[in-house]
């Protein structure tokens, strides 16, 4: 792969997280109102002393009228910057993504948005002298913060003492929030298979900097990190839709539903984000795109 290519494949990456990060905020941008829970009008407070430019400078993309530009801005670039060859929409997303951090007082989703501002800042400064130093300077950042988000991670649990016994994994997984499958619960509350799980995650978030030294590791470690993360957004996506699936009016909506008088609310979860990687892949192979079918194709759905 050359230096020209892993831009793209970063920019590419980079439309993705930006997009979701804006699309959250857009979710809760009642929240962002100047009668909302992050009014504007009390956070602005702390700005008194401030020159007044600064302060109007602040008003403009902070209030509850610029905040929802901000936030629009940041999704048409996160749109282009995959498609246009040129630095502007990823240093839109710089400036955006700053903008957030500077209304909420530091990052909005904590280490993802950090990583999001990383990789805009490289993209946008290879694309700015392609060819160069620069863009092979970036791309080398860019791969360093990546190997030590993962080695900090792993080290860190590795001078944990319940990390090495293999007790941290099980009392992670049984926390609601996380909608672990009963199946797999129980099976790490057997010792020597929570212990084995806890150094599989130690070995891998450690030896995560085999993909720098070593080229052969370089696709597996890829391919490992990619898969953990792919499912993880899957399973919480299709987590999320399935305690919808009532409203969801679509084919596989019926489909969701149907399945539910059959299957465990987990497994029909499993089941759907497995439905949804299989869609996914079918769209990228063939280049087509999405086409929800609606009370029609429900209702045969349905009866099927």
């Amino acid at each position: 792969m050359t230096a020209a290519q892993a831009v793209t494949a970063m920019a590419h990456l980079l439309g993705v997280a930006a997009a979701i990060a804006a699309l959250e905020l857009a979710w809760v941008r009642r929240a962002l109102a100047d009668d909302g829970v992050f009014a504007w009008p009390v956070l602005r407070r702390e700005l008194a002393r401030a020159p007044r430019p600064l302060r109007a400078l602040a008003d403009l993309v902070s209030s509850g009228r610029g905040i929802p530009l901000v936030i629009a801005l940041q999704l048409a670039a996160a749109l282009t910057v995959p498609w246009l060859d040129h630095p502007a929409p990823a240093w839109i997303v710089v400036a955006t993504t700053l903008a957030i951090a500077f209304r909420f007082r530091g990052s909005y989703n904590g280490g993802s948005d950090a990583m999001l501002l990383i990789v805009a800042t490289c993209v946008a400064l290879a694309r700015s002298a392609p060819g160069t130093a620069v863009e092979r300077a970036a791309l080398a950042y860019a791969a360093a913060q990546l190997v030590l988000s993962y080695v900090v991670a792993g080290v860190a649990k590795l001078s944990d003492p319940a990390w090495r016994r293999g007790t941290a994994l099980p009392v992670l997984v049984a926390l609601p929030q996380y909608r672990v499958p009963a199946r797999a619960r129980t099976a790490l509350a057997h010792p020597l298979l929570a212990r084995l799980a806890g150094w599989s995650v130690l070995g891998f978030e450690c030896g995560v900097p085999l993909a720098l030294l070593q080229p052969r590791a370089c696709p597996v470690v890829l391919a490992a990190g990619a898969a953990f993360h792919l499912g993880n957004a899957l399973v919480l996506g299709a987590t999320s839709m399935v305690y919808r699936a009532v409203q969801w009016n679509s084919a596989a909506g019926a489909w969701t539903r149907g399945l539910l008088t059959r299957r465990p609310v987990r497994l029909a979860t499993v089941a759907l984000a497995n439905k949804m990687a299989r869609i996914a892949w079918a769209l990228m192979t063939r280049k087509e795109i999405y086409r929800a079918t609606g009370h029609a194709a429900a209702a045969s759905a349905a009866t099927a």
